[in-house]
């Protein structure tokens, strides 16, 4: 198993145990040596995702704020790549796309460079990375000011930037879904994510089931600005009921 198979392991088990452990426990839990599980700790604690302490590690309890990026690359990774292949039908040869910075949306630039003539516009350092040798596509990076936490570019010069485009997709994910709307758990995220869904034709929301679980306090958009809605499954029964009546595709 690679480091991100183990990384989400030891999430897993912290999860189950109320947020700590002690790290014999789990090396016993995960079937890997002490010094593996050192190594999976340390890089955790570097991404700002856990603290260890005296043969002991915590979970960083999670809040309605955004979380690190370090979490998020590895956080439900299996849902967030079904998701992408369930998304790539969608791409084609020629289009213009607004991409957010998520993890989530990160996990369609394999498939994007399958495309030719594709043009992208993305406030996620991340992305542009993951596209940066990529042949037949070109890539805008707003200009604005770098969140460290997410390896995005936020702020006014940001969403100014968005203006100058006017895309056939905006593809974004979020921080939480529930009955009253689609939430981001930073506003300054949250405004560069409006302005694409305002300069898009259509919007498509990339959202695993487990985000109905999430809390954010910034209300990016209501249902009726989004024209597609891919999961991996579903949801509540009330959440689902009020997504089949507001949003014309669900996948």
């Amino acid at each position: 198993m690679d480091s991100n198979g183990r990384k989400q392991q030891i999430l897993d088990v912290l999860n189950k145990c109320n947020g700590i452990s002690s790290i014999d426990s789990l090396c016993q839990r995960i079937f890997a040596s002490r010094s593996t599980v050192r190594r999976d700790l340390i890089a955790l604690e570097e991404e700002g995702i856990v603290k260890r302490s005296h043969g002991y590690v915590s979970i960083i309890v999670k809040s309605a704020n955004e979380s690190p990026i370090g979490m998020r690359r590895i956080e439900n990774l299996d849902k967030k790549q079904l998701i992408a292949s369930k998304t790539a039908p969608i791409l084609k040869d020629g289009m213009v796309l607004f991409l957010d910075s998520s993890s989530t949306v990160c996990q369609l630039a394999p498939l994007l460079k399958l495309r030719q003539n594709i043009t992208i516009i993305t406030n996620g350092i991340n992305i542009a990375n993951e596209l940066s040798n990529a042949q037949d596509l070109k890539c805008f990076l707003c200009p604005g000011v770098l969140k460290h936490k997410s390896l995005s570019i936020v702020g006014e010069f940001a969403s100014s930037f968005i203006k100058n485009f006017n895309a056939e997709l905006a593809i974004i994910s979020c921080k939480a879904i529930s009955t009253k709307g689609i939430f981001e758990g930073d506003d300054s995220q949250g405004l560069v994510k409006k302005s694409m869904i305002e300069n898009a034709s259509k919007t498509i929301l990339l959202c695993d089931n487990t985000k109905e679980e999430a809390v954010g306090f910034f209300k990016l958009s209501d249902f009726s600005d989004i024209d597609a809605l891919v999961s991996n499954g579903n949801f509540s029964p009330d959440l689902d009921e009020i997504l089949k009546n507001n949003i014309a595709k669900i996948i």
